[in-house]
């Protein structure tokens, strides 16, 4: 699916900046490796020149929806805190849309790694059998494994251009998001430059995913403990113990400080941690 900043409507309203945006290339070095791995079909110069547009429309709304109406109703003077939101605001945008690269990047290195292990594992028995590399390839293009399936398929298309399969191999290594797929490319263009048994390196790779794999699952298990422990003093005993000293306390002071409004605020302040706290573990368990 086409991203925001690939869309043609986009780039066609971020186009006056490109230019300028090439005087910005030298400050993001990294940008058009982090573009190329995360699957982006634009350079980093028009990525900044949408990254420039977007950050200038969120500057002109918020300026417009904010700062207007303040400093038309109670004068410039008085505009200053939600000129710093703006200020504020623009500038969360504009890191954001630098961070999304990369992020798009790790996300489909972890997409790689669940389905390489098993990827590695069809190659292996297919090349033990006395299948060619190439017909492997695109017996795993045609395959179910996802965005490994889509590597081999970029890959195959590549060589039947003419082009050489190590060389192919190679190229495709540098551009892959996941240093396991990276390293298995690799590996691979080595074994045949240097005539060695394709299969048994790829079986060393599979076994290092697979222990990489269980080493996860089992800091997961240690970190859930100590989660575990976490929710029950914030959710559980701290705000029970809070509300029985609330009552206790309403008993000697009134009720006019301590009210019925103040336990509903505890009340949805432990509902929204409650839900921060069950994305934070389901973002922290292992992709695998």
């Amino acid at each position: 699916m086409t991203s925001l900043a690939e869309s043609p409507n986009m780039l066609k309203m971020s186009e006056p900046l490109v230019e300028f945006a090439r005087h910005l290339e030298p400050l993001f070095p990294h940008m058009e490796w982090d573009l190329k791995r995360s699957d982006y079909t634009i350079d980093s110069a028009q990525y900044l020149a949408v990254t420039l547009y977007v950050t200038l429309t969120v500057f002109f709304l918020c300026a417009a929806a904010l700062v207007a109406p303040v400093a038309f109703v109670k004068g410039w003077e008085e505009s200053y805190s939600v000129v710093l939101v703006t200020i504020g605001v623009t500038g969360i945008m504009f890191v954001y849309m630098l961070i999304v690269p990369k992020v798009k990047m790790s996300s489909r290195a972890r997409i790689i790694d669940r389905d390489l292990e098993y990827m590695l594992k069809d190659m292996q028995i297919q090349l033990t059998s006395g299948v060619p590399l190439f017909d492997t390839l695109v017996n795993i293009a045609r395959g179910e494994y996802g965005e490994c399936s889509k590597i081999c398929e970029d890959i195959i298309h590549k060589v039947e251009q003419g082009n050489s399969i190590t060389e192919v191999l190679d190229e495709m290594g540098l551009l892959s998001p996941s240093e396991y797929l990276r390293k298995t490319l690799w590996q691979i263009v080595n074994a045949l430059k240097s005539g060695s048994d394709v299969a048994k390196a790829l079986e060393a790779i599979s076994t290092d995913i697979r222990l990489e794999k269980e080493n996860k699952i089992k800091a997961y298990g240690k970190e859930l403990n100590l989660h575990g422990l976490i929710y029950m003093m914030l959710a559980v005993i701290i705000p029970s113990m809070g509300v029985t000293l609330l009552v206790i306390l309403s008993s000697f002071i009134g009720g006019g400080v301590i009210n019925e409004s103040l336990f509903w605020v505890i009340m949805a302040a432990l509902l929204m941690f409650q839900a921060l706290f069950i994305s934070f573990v389901k973002n922290k368990r292992p992709n695998i």
